[in-house]
């Protein structure tokens, strides 16, 4: 079940990426965050540089974002991503279009389960658990590149407001590829993967939309449990871990094994017992999805495309607004209209319903006027 999960978040991310085809492209050029950092808060120009004891870990993500795609993938030891099995490659698999979805599922978790007790038996590891597969992000990657110029420029904006260093910014390649319609199966939601506890505590859950799915508003939230992560830890790399760990949990790891030092914890035998998977290896994924990001013509073949920066304009209806008018500002385009409106519940956006008063709605800039007498202005 758990690849079947994984497809079906893919598919939602390939939706979403045809909903977001008809934006205008430009192309990618190299971040440069040096002056963007100048005001940016407890950083030095080395603050993101990957710690000695964490090169290895960081160098198998660079090749999960950019070697591998999301049907290839790299068998491992379990808490050992620098103790490589082997590889594989299920693109015949899931290329074959005689089968369905689910059979083309099966097939590969076979394959994969086979593979498995080869690879136990011909390295003589007792336990096939001890065996971990982790597949690509190649592909993913790239779309995700092109994706993040919707959102970037704003995200930046918060974060130089916040004063935090601009790296922070391409945390969201790792929350979720910078597809605001990402969901987990524990209830994280939107580009910055925020769970429903942490969005009630800022009235981001209406009867009505969803903040977390709003790219303005979820961005606030991610920057000020950054900036509050710091403020904890005092270190960027531990504020980083603890947006996926917990600032509470990471502060007691901190204090038992008295080192602040994100590599010595990550890589100690005893505090490794203290994170699981992903938080052990989640500063890692971020350095590399830094990496790659900021090297992609090395990695990519150019050009390197990019959409250019989505710009809506947010209100908040005075009194409910029949589906029919909203979606006609639109151009009766439903996917167009839910793209832009992500945030609201699907369960509104319907012929015949109404969108309830007090809903935050976003409208092309360029079409307020026609809905002046319902509108009130964020």
């Amino acid at each position: 079940m758990k690849f079947l999960y994984l497809a079906i978040l893919f598919c939602l991310f390939f939706s979403f990426q045809l909903i977001a085809q008809e934006s205008e492209v430009a192309y990618w050029s190299p971040p440069d965050f040096g002056l963007k950092n100048s005001k940016a808060i407890g950083y030095e120009t080395n603050t993101f540089k990957p710690p000695g004891a964490l090169e290895n870990d960081v160098q198998f993500w660079v090749d999960i974002y950019s070697k591998y795609t999301t049907h290839q993938g790299v068998f491992h030891l379990v808490g050992a991503t620098d103790q490589i099995l082997g590889e594989i490659d299920l693109t015949d698999v899931y290329s074959n279009q005689k089968w369905s979805a689910i059979r083309r599922e099966k097939e590969a978790e076979l394959i994969i389960r086979i593979q498995k007790r080869l690879i136990a038996k011909k390295l003589k590891i007792a336990n096939v658990k001890m065996i971990r597969l982790q597949m690509g992000l190649k592909d993913r990657m790239r779309e995700a590149i092109k994706l993040s110029g919707l959102y970037l420029p704003q995200i930046e904006k918060i974060f130089a407001e916040q004063k935090l260093p601009m790296e922070l910014t391409r945390l969201a390649f790792v929350e979720s590829s910078f597809n605001i319609l990402a969901g987990s199966k524990v209830g994280a939601s939107g580009l910055w993967q925020i769970m429903p506890n942490v969005a009630r505590k800022f009235n981001y859950i209406t009867p009505t939309y969803d903040k977390r799915n709003h790219p303005y508003y979820s961005t606030l939230v991610a920057a000020k449990i950054l900036k509050e992560n710091h403020q904890i830890l005092k270190s960027w790399p531990l504020a980083v871990t603890a947006y996926n760990h917990g600032v509470g949990s990471l502060k007691k790891i901190v204090k038992k094994y008295q080192s602040n030092d994100i590599g010595y914890l990550v890589e100690n035998v005893k505090a490794k017992k203290s994170f699981g998977f992903a938080s052990r290896n989640f500063y890692a994924t971020f350095l590399a999805a830094l990496y790659v990001e900021k090297n992609a013509n090395l990695y990519f073949a150019e050009p390197i495309e990019k959409y250019s920066e989505l710009k809506l304009k947010d209100f908040t209806l005075k009194k409910k607004l029949k589906y029919d008018d909203f979606i006609q500002l639109f151009g009766h385009d439903k996917k167009k209209m839910k793209f832009a409106n992500s945030h609201i519940y699907s369960k509104f956006l319907k012929p015949g319903r109404f969108i309830p008063e007090k809903t935050l709605i976003c409208l092309p800039s360029d079409s307020s006027g026609r809905l002046a007498e319902v509108l009130e202005s964020e």
